[in-house]
């Protein structure tokens, strides 16, 4: 099959890059003459969008600065020329006119109903009515270059009947219920053993295109594991036996000369070696972290911190993790996360503070008939209106109840950070293909004519908050663009 444009990936920035593509082929969709396919490996588009935003989709923010993203290859200035191109206000008059609104929270921008289905409804909708080819289930062994175009070359699967097969012999090994059930069951066996064909074999996938967008995503969130994303087979040398090297996007552009710089976890939960976090494991609380590398701070911010029975978590967490990561993987330098657990209070205020109450409480006669009876409250009960009392009973453990030792505790709770969740926790990913190798205002490859990359397979990531669907909207359009 022909195309004038093949987008690899679909979800944010690969659906995006193909609207875009289709609607400059068709004059907004009037009488087009552009053909565009949307190639993806899932049997569904936009599967990650749906898990955006715990559900709700934070699709962009208002607050857009270069202190919001990340590169290791390209400039910062790069990225926000991208963002300033099609950037936050672009992007939800895009949904607007396509038929979504929005709802802003101070700078977060949610779809109206906050589900993150409708932003998900509205692109394949526009899929659909810009014309582009979506198709599903694809597995893509090769991408080549023949003259001016690009040969793809793998196979189709129907995997949503691969799914009910797998469902049908899961079912069959189970005895039969009720006798209302029994013809389902009597089906089911029937399938599973091949009696009833219920799966179409793989069809030969085999496309030209003059112009080819690899949107293809990152090994974050599973990629490879867990299928939410493109990945597909190995196409090149990959680097070792790390699968987060062998996402089918990096494959490509490896094997059109282009180098990938490490990929990492980005935003995600951090383990530590500490004992006592199976004491405190479900406590949230509003506090700060200050990430140290050998005793210097690299990154901090401040919100909902989130103790985990192994570690830490939580939005604060997420924001500086990309630099833990980065240090563990090097293997330089001790990583400590710094916690304070009263953000709001200087350590003179609370030492003044704690030592007046437990002054207050020996100067009481309830305090001696209290001993009396044995019902005398722990210091920790005292003070559980400073913080949650599992945390308390565990600071007033390790101070001994000393009041200074005790704030100490409570501001500069310091833990050692050893490893990350994972990439397949990790929302996004640090590294990817080399930002400074692809033209950022066209999102052109400078090392290859025709071959476009947009989306989270870049060398790009940005702060919890929008900032990562931001670049896919931008990066994608700029790429469906295809400017000259």
């Amino acid at each position: 099959m022909k195309y004038d444009v093949v987008v690899i990936g679909a979800g944010a920035s690969g659906m995006m890059a193909a609207i875009q593509a289709a609607k400059k082929g068709s004059g907004e969709g009037k009488g087009g003459c552009i053909r565009v396919a949307l190639l993806e490996v899932l049997a569904r588009p936009g599967k990650k969008i749906l898990a955006t935003g715990n559900g709700k989709c934070n699709l962009t923010n208002y607050k857009l600065d270069d202190s919001c993203y990340h590169t290791d290859s390209g400039s910062v200035a790069d990225i926000m020329g991208v963002i300033s191109r099609f950037d936050s206000e672009a992007v939800t008059g895009f949904f607007r006119d396509e038929g979504m609104l929005v709802r802003d929270r101070d700078g977060y921008v949610y779809p109206y109903s906050e589900q993150a289905a409708s932003v998900l409804d509205c692109l394949r909708q526009c899929l659909l009515k810009y014309g582009v080819e979506l198709v599903c289930g694809c597995e893509i062994a090769s991408v080549k270059k023949n003259g001016d175009e690009f040969v793809i070359s793998g196979n189709i699967r129907d995997i949503e009947a691969e799914n009910r097969r797998a469902e049908a012999k899961k079912n069959s090994g189970k005895k039969d219920g009720k006798k209302a059930g029994g013809d389902r069951n009597d089906k089911a066996k029937n399938v599973a053993c091949g009696k009833e064909r219920d799966v179409a074999q793989p069809v030969r996938l085999s496309c030209t295109a003059g112009r080819l967008i690899v949107a293809t995503g990152s090994a974050a969130g599973g990629v490879c594991d867990q299928g939410t994303g493109t990945a597909g087979k190995q196409i090149g040398n990959t680097q070792g036996n790390d699968k987060s090297n062998s996402v089918l996007g990096y494959d490509i552009a490896r094997s059109f000369g282009h180098h990938i710089i490490k990929p990492l976890p980005a935003l995600v939960a951090l383990g530590c070696e500490e004992s006592f976090f199976k004491e405190i494991s479900g406590v949230r609380a509003k506090g700060g972290i200050r990430l140290l590398i050998d005793g210097r701070c690299v990154a901090s911010d401040i919100g909902e911190l989130q103790l985990t029975d192994n570690g830490i978590s939580g939005i604060p967490v997420f924001q500086v993790s990309r630099y833990a990561v980065a240090a563990l993987d090097a293997g330089k330098g001790r990583v400590q996360a710094e916690l304070d657990f009263m953000p709001e209070y200087g350590e003179k205020e609370l030492i003044e503070y704690i030592d007046k109450i437990k002054a207050d409480m020996c100067n009481t006669g309830k305090s001696c008939e209290m001993i009396k009876k044995g019902s005398m409250p722990s210091l920790a009960d005292i003070l559980t209106g400073l913080v949650n009392k599992k945390l308390m009973n565990l600071f007033v453990k390790l101070s001994g109840g000393q009041t200074e030792s005790l704030v100490g505790i409570i501001k500069h709770f310091k833990v050692t950070v050893i490893n990350s969740k994972g990439i397949i926790s990790a929302q996004v990913c640090r590294g990817g293909v080399r930002l400074d190798e692809v033209d950022t205002e066209t999102m052109e490859s400078k090392l290859c004519h025709g071959l476009y990359f947009c989306g989270e397979v870049l060398d790009v990531d940005g702060c919890c908050g929008g900032y990562n669907l931001q670049w896919a909207w931008s990066s994608g359009y700029i790429a469906g663009a295809m400017r000259k």
